[in-house]
């Protein structure tokens, strides 16, 4: 028997796992049948299926659809810099506005809540089911027509919509019906002392419930927002009422666990229920002081009835205003001149403003480096016409009395937080007596207005060109400069191209081994196959200098910045945005983002002051960072300058009968006159005549200069050291002094 078994299975082993297999599918496709009769809540839900065709369900106006993104092979990654810096910083505009309506309502109510809070919110939509082109029968502007028509589903519609066409917009979003006049000034005061950080779902809550009343108006910030977005599907798939309030609530409570908030950060949003309202009830609530504070009146069932509403809340923003003016006009008499405000109490004695001097010819002591400056035209200018404003005030208040004479002393101090404030003692002489009397008197100039200016539109992505000059006492530092460069900015792969202009004497060899610059060579070409990238490059250019009798140094004849400068533009090319710098710097990626962002093509060039290191024989430090101990920012170096070639060319152009343009190495001999091979300065060049080029100048303290010997004697600071540094080194080591001169 057992044999017979055994062959019986063997002979039918296939038909029993057949049978066997199709058992085991069978218990999955029974467990999703239900043949009950009986109807339950959930058979009333929705599938997932029928739940994506109402949340992709089409609106009559066009609305962002997103496409399924297509496989692309490997890209390199890049950083794009967004347009505005709103978007970057993620700042958005406070408020939206939602309103509820239907076709018979667009005409009536709809152009009535529009009229009344239409030019004062940010944005506001009219949600309704169309199934044609709006424009053909309604007039108003912001209709949304969903051709689903079932209305049970509508609040997930607008959610859909709402999020994916404005989530990156606004902080706060408020929802009501076409039959709730709102408050919109209140409103804008309860959100705008909301933090952004919180999660609010704000109104009044529908009676025994936890969900807000639509009726009487609901808030929802972004995050709320978001949340319900992403879990809509779930949301219309648990629908099981038709009211409005219930759906939202439902919603927003699944996805984060968050009922209706009558108070959010001591704000709250009171709504007023109307029994009646007409003229003489308007007198009764005016009195009611539920109804004074109210965000929301509802319902309003006259169209008039929003106007005098709105006019109502308007006189009593009105009286507020008034009221707030009043109270701020009894304290202006604490100030001088009224309404200004003092300046600002300095934290120390060295944070103490500035007081400078002058007469009317010179200033005295205008900052920590000049003693004494004449003025420049603007301030003369200044200082006539407070003298003549100060003298006509005075012949007004005293006629035929006291005559104008001179300026005795003048003293002016500007305060950042308020203004310009000058202190004038004027000479006059008294016609009664012809004695000669002082007066003191007191000017205040207050800041004006602060304002944006307009600047084209600029980004980080520009590649930078950087032309290094090195003359051949420099091998050893410009070594140094690559070997930083490499590790700060290359292999961080910025987008840059350096360029090292290879300044050779007349009789220098420019091949082989005796070549002078063949170590700087080399590390040309291995970072070359290093980084083979079309944004990121580096090469050289070889100059060859004219013969002179001495060896012609860049220090002694800066006339050369020009020639490098005219002769490195043809290789790098005419609209690139370019950086001049000397082996002394040291380069970070921060530095050139600064001066993207400054350098404007046809408007800008950027000509940053850079920190200085102070002998590091003097301050004992190794380290160059940037405090008081270890350096200083240079006034008066003006060499590193960033400008783009086409506006170089321009201003060049203008100076070629003073400093001629120099196309090859032979046309550096005209430049070495005597009169002419001192004119190295490119910023001072375009300051005569860049004519439309604004000149940007200001500390930056992402360039680091190291220390070296300043051969230029004309130089007020040599950067050996800060004062208390000097005098410690005067005391102890006197005796070696001379090795730093």
């Amino acid at each position: 028997m057992r044999k017979i078994t055994k062959k019986f299975i063997s002979e039918h082993i296939y038909l029993l796992l057949g049978i066997v297999i199709g058992l085991y599918i069978s218990s999955f496709i029974s467990a999703g049948l239900d043949l009950s009769c009986t109807t339950t809540e959930n058979n009333l839900r929705v599938d997932k299926r029928l739940a994506q065709e109402i949340i992709n369900s089409s609106i009559n106006r066009l609305a962002p659809k997103i496409l399924p993104e297509k496989p692309q092979g490997e890209q390199k990654s890049t950083f794009v810099r967004p347009r505005y810096y709103s978007t970057e910083l993620g700042i958005r505009e406070k408020l939206f506005v939602g309103i509820f309506t239907s076709e018979n309502k667009v005409n009536s109510h709809a152009v009535h809540i529009n009229k009344t809070i239409g030019h004062i919110v940010d944005k506001i939509k009219f949600f309704i089911t169309a199934q044609y082109k709006l424009k053909t029968k309604f007039n108003l502007t912001g209709l949304v027509g969903f051709t689903d028509a079932r209305s049970k589903y509508r609040p997930f519609q607008v959610i859909k919509y709402v999020a994916d066409t404005f989530s990156m917009d606004y902080d706060y979003y408020f929802f009501a019906n076409d039959y709730t006049f709102i408050n919109v000034h209140r409103l804008q005061d309860v959100v705008d002392k909301i933090s952004v950080s919180m999660d609010v779902y704000l109104g009044t809550k529908v009676m025994g419930s936890s969900y807000c009343n639509l009726e009487a108006g609901i808030v929802i910030s972004n995050s709320v927002l978001r949340a319900a977005r992403k879990y809509l599907e779930w949301c219309i798939m648990n629908a099981v009422s038709d009211d409005y309030s219930e759906n939202i609530g439902r919603c927003i409570h699944h996805s984060l666990n968050l009922s209706c908030q009558e108070s959010v950060q001591d704000q709250t949003m009171p709504s007023f229920k109307l029994k009646e309202f007409n003229l003489k009830s308007l007198q009764t609530l005016s009195k009611n002081a539920d109804f004074n504070a109210a965000v929301t009146v509802r319902p309003v069932i006259a169209n008039d009835d929003f106007f005098r509403l709105n006019a109502y809340f308007l006189k009593q923003r009105l009286e507020m205003y008034n009221r707030q003016i009043s109270e701020i006009s009894k304290s202006l008499t604490d100030s001088w001149p009224a309404g200004q405000r003092p300046g600002a109490v300095p934290a120390t004695r060295f944070d103490m403003p500035r007081q400078q001097y002058f007469n009317m010819t010179h200033i005295f002591l205008p900052d920590d480096f000049t003693i004494l400056r004449s003025h420049t035209e603007s301030e003369l200018v200044d200082i006539q016409n407070i003298l003549k404003d100060v003298t006509s005030q005075v012949a007004a208040q005293h006629p035929k009395e006291y005559e104008f004479r001179r300026l005795v002393n003048g003293y002016k101090t500007f305060d950042l937080s308020r203004g310009l404030d000058y202190t004038l003692d004027l000479g006059f002489r008294d016609l009664h007596s012809g004695k000669e009397i002082v007066k003191r008197f007191e000017v205040c100039k207050p800041l004006g207005n602060v304002e944006f200016i307009p600047v084209p539109y600029v980004t980080e992505n520009a590649r930078v060109s950087i032309i290094l000059p090195v003359q051949e006492t420099e091998v050893y530092q410009a070594m140094h400069f690559l070997e930083a460069f490499d590790t700060s900015v290359l292999a961080k792969k910025e987008k840059t191209l350096l360029l090292l202009v290879l300044l050779y004497q007349y009789n220098s060899e420019s091949k082989g081994s005796q070549d002078v610059f063949a170590k700087l060579k080399r590390f040309v070409i291995q970072a070359s196959a290093k980084y083979e990238n079309e944004d990121l490059k580096i090469s050289w250019l070889s100059i060859r200098l004219p013969q002179a009798k001495f060896p012609l140094l860049m220090e002694n004849n800066k006339a050369i910045h020009f020639a490098v400068t005219d002769l490195a533009l043809k290789k790098i090319g005419l609209h690139s945005l370019t950086l001049v710098l000397d082996v002394w710097a040291y380069v970070t990626v921060d530095f050139l983002n600064r001066v993207r962002m400054n350098t404007i093509e046809d408007y800008q060039i950027f000509c940053p002051i850079p920190f200085r290191q102070y002998s590091p024989f003097v301050t004992q430090l190794a380290h160059l960072e940037v405090t008081k101990m270890s350096g200083h920012f240079d006034r008066e170096e003006f060499r590193y300058v960033a400008f783009y070639g086409s506006d170089y060319v321009k201003a060049r152009k203008e100076t070629e009968s003073e400093i001629p343009l120099i196309r090859t190495d032979n046309d550096i001999t005209k430049l070495l006159k005597s009169e002419t091979k001192k004119k190295g300065n490119i910023f001072d060049m375009f300051l005569q005549h860049g004519r439309d080029v604004h000149c940007m100048r200001a500390t930056e303290m992402n360039l680091k200069i190291l220390y070296h010997f300043e051969k230029d004697r004309n130089r007020m600071n040599k950067f050996y050291g800060n004062d208390a540094q000097l005098a410690k080194l005067l005391l102890t080591k006197g005796d070696i002094i001379p090795e730093l001169m």
